[in-house]
């Protein structure tokens, strides 16, 4: 039998930088970016200053959307016609069209950074320096903590299909982590060797991307976190919460240091190619007579896995992600779970 391997490669433009700057003003501290679909435009929050500015990436030009916050803003999130903010303890919420003030809870959190939605009624944000998670119900004004952290937890992001959000934390060798929504239990979706990661965001082939201040770059891994991350987006500058557009091609970066502007990092997903891997594989146990566990030398991720007979004819097609298989008896292909 033969082992055909057959792995799918996403094609994406390794970088695009562009250094905003502004003519009316300059950039404070840039902490967070998002994006607001509903008027075509990026939000930009500002913690030296207290506001959230509007950018325009084509001209640089930066006009106020909102002010008046005093400890921050650090994470912003659009969910409907309203973007929040973390403000010290608080949450407030101001409208998309107006900039109007339109909601303020206090928590009374120690210090809210992340911000993330389920796209309809409830927020959740961590609370860096407590190390809690909270859930905010927006049509009742409650909210209750989640969970506890181990590690400070930092940017966060819904995962609605995984019913959990996932996060990134501060600190050396900072795990890459996910809350579950049905019991808040915590569990390490990713071990990195990265220290004091802060933004995460996600493109819509489901690749996810975070900054870290110890390397100063953008770092990625695939959908199911089955690789250690790897840089593509170096020379930032303590970069922070992160932002992806609708389309899910460009990713705004704040860097919150010296650097002080925001830059955007465009991935192209729209080609593709097939590219054939021949692995040495060394099955085992042979011979036997019910199973043979195959281990890749390295994982592959969305590809797929043909098992062919002597004759070369196709007997067993299986999506793959991972490294390691079973050839089995009464079902040819199974994935080690």
């Amino acid at each position: 039998m033969l082992l055909h391997f057959t792995k799918k490669l996403v094609l994406f433009i390794s970088l695009l930088l562009l250094q905003l700057t502004a003519s009316a003003q300059l950039f404070s501290s840039p902490e967070s970016v998002e994006y607001d679909a509903v008027n075509n435009r990026w939000l930009v929050g500002q913690r030296s200053s207290g506001k959230v500015l509007i950018c325009n990436p084509a001209n640089g030009s930066l006009t106020d959307f909102c002010t008046g916050m005093t400890n921050g803003p650090y994470g912003i999130e659009i969910m409907g016609s309203i973007l929040y903010c973390c403000d010290g303890a608080r949450i407030k919420g101001f409208d998309l069209t107006s900039g109007a003030l339109v909601f303020n809870v206090n928590l009374n959190a120690s210090f809210l950074n992340g911000i993330t939605s389920d796209g309809s009624t409830n927020l959740f944000v961590t609370d860096y320096s407590a190390k809690k998670i909270y859930r905010v119900n927006t049509v009742t004004s409650t909210f209750n903590i989640m969970a506890t952290t181990i590690k400070s937890p930092n940017g966060i992001h819904y995962d609605g299909a995984l019913n959990r959000c996932v996060f990134v934390t501060w600190g050396s060798n900072a795990p890459v982590q996910a809350m579950s929504l049905v019991d808040s239990t915590i569990t390490t979706v990713l071990s990195t060797t990265l220290s004091n990661c802060d933004g995460i965001s996600r493109d819509q082939q489901g690749n996810w991307y975070f900054s870290a201040w110890g390397n100063s770059a953008l770092n990625k891994t695939d959908s199911i976190f089955s690789y250690p991350p790897i840089v593509v987006l170096t020379g930032l500058s303590s970069p922070a919460d992160l932002g992806i557009n609708s389309a899910g091609d460009s990713i705004g970066i704040p860097n919150s240091g010296a650097a002080n502007n925001v830059v955007f990092y465009v991935v192209n997903n729209s080609s593709a190619i097939h590219e054939v891997i021949d692995h040495q594989v060394s099955p085992y146990p042979i011979p036997t007579v019910n199973r043979v566990t195959i281990t890749l030398d390295f994982p592959i991720s969305n590809g797929s896995i043909e098992l062919l007979d002597v004759s070369g004819q196709t007997i067993s097609t299986k999506k793959a992600n991972g490294s390691v298989y079973f050839i089995e008896k009464g079902n040819l292909l199974q994935e080690h779970i």
